[in-house]
């Protein structure tokens, strides 16, 4: 159990948490986040400020945007979700997770406001928190992390002076649409009227966010057009490149011990930095390195064997994960802890896992709706796969380890977040 949870309970219990409850429809909207902005005696919104939404690839590029920050000198608040550990990762200045105390006062100041429809949701309250927090540490750079889509999402009632689309994939099909195309324009409305807005996105979801900026007068600057990375090369410690920007600067980058998939996260994050503090400096050589837990995190089991940690949960996200698997250990099968929670796209996501393993645990997910074990075990053995079903993490861990090869615990940030904090429990 989360310790700051249990300590904040008092006052976030009552509220509604659709992350944990994961509705087939959407249930919010924007005015109650309006009425909070709003309440009187609210704090002026912090600026300048950058809105990240998409599939995959969200938070990886919110800890660059803040590593980018630290690393210039400069202060950089980063409100992100999920968290893995605890309840106050979602919050950070300079790489610091907010105190409980000082999430606690921010939380009574939100939930005092006056009026209102109906009473905030968990991520409405903290997201407010988190814009109140960071005006009061004075950031140079204020981060925001889309929850669910973009255009109702709570994090598009703040002002923002660029926002960032990574990539779109069909993901929350109940809330968002079952088409490529109605996600994107779902998720487009995180580029401004008259604003600028990044992205990595391709295809038909380009297609829909180019629509969508030439609807409201918005500059749309696309990875691989108005900046990118060229030039790749992987070396043993890391990996060297080009970035090219839209101001014309061309920077040799060096990422110390890179994953493919963090690449775009790394451009995005450097092209709307140097857009947000062009007088920054944009250190790149080396690259800062984020830290994200659950992210392709590797650790090191007791018999020495690799064991991999990530949230990922889609499919594009999960053939990402496969690949950094494949290119980091070739020729080797890995062994896979995975579970899922309900509604996700659970069948693709495990297709692209039988590209590199082929042996598999299973099991079901604590304190949200989950995907039944049964059925992906059936899945999986139906495709060859060997699978065992395991009563809960802490079991598919054991089982996980008594596998050959590199591990991989995947599925879903709250099994990844499990297994990490056992791990980190194991180590005290």
């Amino acid at each position: 159990m989360d310790p700051a949870a249990e300590a904040l309970a008092p006052l976030l219990s009552s509220l509604v948490d659709y992350e944990r409850l994961r509705p087939d429809r959407r249930l919010w909207d924007l005015a109650t986040m309006r009425r909070l902005l709003a309440r009187p005696g609210a704090p002026p919104r912090p600026r300048p400020a950058v809105q990240v939404g998409g599939s995959k690839g969200k938070g990886t590029t919110c800890g660059f945007l803040g590593a980018l920050a630290r690393a210039a000198g400069r202060r950089a608040g980063v409100y992100t979700s999920p968290h893995t550990g605890t309840l106050l990762e979602r919050l950070a200045v300079d790489g610091r997770n907010v105190e409980v105390e000082t999430l606690r006062r921010l939380l009574a100041a939100v939930l005092a406001a006056p009026g209102g429809e109906r009473p905030p949701t968990f991520f409405e309250a903290m997201t407010v928190a988190a814009a109140d927090w960071f005006t009061e540490q004075a950031v140079d750079l204020a981060v925001f992390e889309v929850g669910l889509g973009g255009r109702h999402d709570a994090t598009t009632a703040l002002p923002v002076d660029a926002g960032i689309v990574t990539t779109i994939e069909l993901e929350h099909t109940d809330v968002l649409g079952d088409t490529v195309a109605a996600i994107a324009g779902e998720k487009a409305f995180v580029v401004r009227p008259a604003g600028i807005g990044f992205t990595a996105a391709q295809g038909e979801a380009l297609t829909v966010l180019r629509r969508h900026a030439e609807a409201v007068q918005a500059r749309l600057l696309v990875l691989g057009e108005q900046f990118g990375l060229r030039d790749v090369r992987w070396e043993p410690q890391g990996c060297r490149a080009r970035l090219w920007l839209p101001d014309g600067r061309d920077l040799s980058v060096f990422l110390p011990d890179a994953a493919a998939f963090e690449l775009p996260a790394l451009a995005l994050a450097a092209a709307a930095f140097a857009h947000l503090l062009p007088a920054a400096s944009l250190p790149v050589d080396p690259a800062p390195r984020p830290g994200l837990a659950c992210r392709f995190e590797v650790r090191r089991d007791d018999d020495g064997e690799v064991l991999v940690l990530d949230g990922a949960h889609t499919e594009q996200s999960l053939l990402a994960v496969a690949a950094e698997l494949r290119r980091r250990h070739p020729g080797r099968r890995a062994a896979v802890l995975f579970a899922s929670a309900a509604g996700k796209r659970w069948r693709e996501g495990l297709s692209a896992l039988l590209a590199v393993a082929d042996d598999f645990v299973v099991t079901e997910l604590s304190g949200t709706a989950s995907e039944a074990a049964e059925a992906l075990a059936a899945h999986l053995r139906a495709h060859g796969a060997r699978c065992e079903v395991a009563a809960d993490a802490a079991s598919g861990l054991q089982a996980l380890r008594r596998r050959a090869g590199p591990r991989l615990v995947t599925g879903s940030f709250y099994l990844a977040g499990r297994i990490r904090r056992l791990l980190d429990e194991a180590q005290r």
